[in-house]
């Protein structure tokens, strides 16, 4: 078996991996970098070598694995080859079709093929065996990839803090014997020092702030984080306060409610709130009947106004024109919940964070990362004992050797075999 990396080795985003046999050649996920310029077109992200294997290599593509639906991971998926076999999860895929479908950016996406947690498959002279785990991202998978008595090992983004922890512990200690374990290391490096407290902690700390808050409470999260969705609701429930969700985020919950008990706009103590500037951009993209939908749980700004000292709100920079025309914010606070890398990539959440700062509202930052802290690291390295670990999705992956004594670097591009 043989692994190339295409990029992620050296960068956290734009992972894509390419494990060869004699017979098949598939691809692990297919991303864009995170760096990249929403004006310009997907294609242009494609690695040279990518461009190269899907038109000069001679090789047709056995499949493609998508491990989760953070766009890093899938955002090229769009540009594979017609008729590429594409797998990925089938909440994953129902989110990576609305992020799609919602927005004005020029994705695109194939045809995909569904499996589920540890139910084997084929793909080619390949047995996957996906292994559902804990991510920021709903429905994230780590892959065990087998094929002439060779076992490769792809963990895919993944965390041990969440509130699907138990998925780390549950990584069966029976696996087989792992000849090479492809391991995201997001935290490995300068960004060791980010809070990595557990979502139920996290949870706690909510709960003080709007405890503490005698106006409104504003909180600027994603609102493809799950977890975090949850996090805030229970606080807010706790608080005996109303949960303000905007009509995108209703959509959301509503697409994953038959994944699971999750909030919803249908729950008492969930109301939708309606601003123009996204409203607007739905309308532009032929969305009306998702504006409709959820009306009938929708609350008026004016009446979130009235009712402020209740109210916990999600809020993102295009709310700003309705928040300065309809609500009072003395005494009000803001919370982030996002990684805070987001603000020199994102213009738009600099210019929310300054007027939020101008208007004197109170800023706190409460978040925890969606990646392995070293410690999960060490468990999963622990439960899949591989003979040598490949960094990827790191920025420092040379620091894996202060962690781990079996690793091997392996540059972008660089073909390696892996034997048993």
């Amino acid at each position: 078996m043989k692994i190339k990396i295409h990029r992620g080795a050296r960068e956290v985003g734009g992972s894509c991996v390419e494990i060869s046999g004699k017979l098949s050649t598939i691809l692990v996920d297919l991303g864009l970098p995170l760096d990249f310029n929403r004006e310009e077109t997907t294609e242009s992200y494609l690695p040279d070598s990518v461009r190269s294997l899907f038109h000069h290599s001679g090789k047709s593509i056995t499949g493609v694995l998508l491990s989760h639906p953070h766009l890093d991971h899938y955002g090229l998926a769009g540009e594979l080859p017609p008729d590429t076999p594409v797998y990925c999860g089938r909440a994953s895929w129902d989110l990576m079709k609305a992020t799609v479908q919602f927005s004005l950016n020029n994705y695109s996406l194939p045809e995909v093929r569904h499996f589920n947690d540890r139910e084997k498959f084929k793909l080619g002279e390949f047995t996957i065996t996906p292994y559902l785990m804990d991510h920021s991202a709903f429905d994230s998978y780590s892959f065990l990839i087998s094929g002439r008595a060779v076992n490769v090992f792809y963990s895919g983004d993944f965390r041990g803090h969440g509130r699907k922890s138990r998925l780390l512990a549950k990584l069966p200690d029976s696996l087989p014997e792992i000849d090479a374990l492809l391991m995201e290391g997001t935290l490995v490096g300068n960004r060791n020092e980010e809070i990595q407290s557990s979502e139920s902690d996290l949870e706690d700390e909510f709960v003080k702030v709007i405890d503490q808050t005698q106006g409104i409470t504003l909180v600027t999260t994603a609102s493809q984080n799950i977890d975090r969705l949850v996090t805030i609701f229970r606080a807010a429930k706790r608080c005996n306060r109303l949960f303000v969700i905007d009509f995108y985020t209703a959509e959301i919950l509503d697409i994953l409610k038959q994944y699971g008990k999750l909030p919803n706009a249908e729950w008492p103590r969930i109301r939708v709130c309606y601003p123009r500037f996204l409203a607007r951009q739905f309308e532009k993209n032929g969305n009306e009947n998702i504006l409709n939908r959820h009306r009938k749980n929708g609350i008026r700004w004016t009446r979130i106004n009235e009712k402020k000292q209740k109210i916990v709100m999600l809020v993102r920079p295009g709310f700003i024109a309705d928040i300065k025309r309809f609500l009072d914010l003395d005494n009000a606070v803001w919370i982030y919940s996002m990684w805070l890398g987001y603000f020199e990539r994102s213009s738009s959440l600099r210019k929310l964070k300054s007027f939020f700062l101008e208007q004197g509202v109170n800023y706190k930052y409460l978040h925890t990362s969606g990646h392995a802290r070293i410690t999960d690291l060490k468990e999963f390295v622990r439960k899949v004992s591989p003979k040598k670990i490949i960094p990827i999705h790191s920025f420092h992956p040379e620091q894996y050797h202060e962690f781990f004594d079996n690793v091997q670097m392996v540059e972008n591009g660089e073909e390696i075999e892996i034997s048993s």
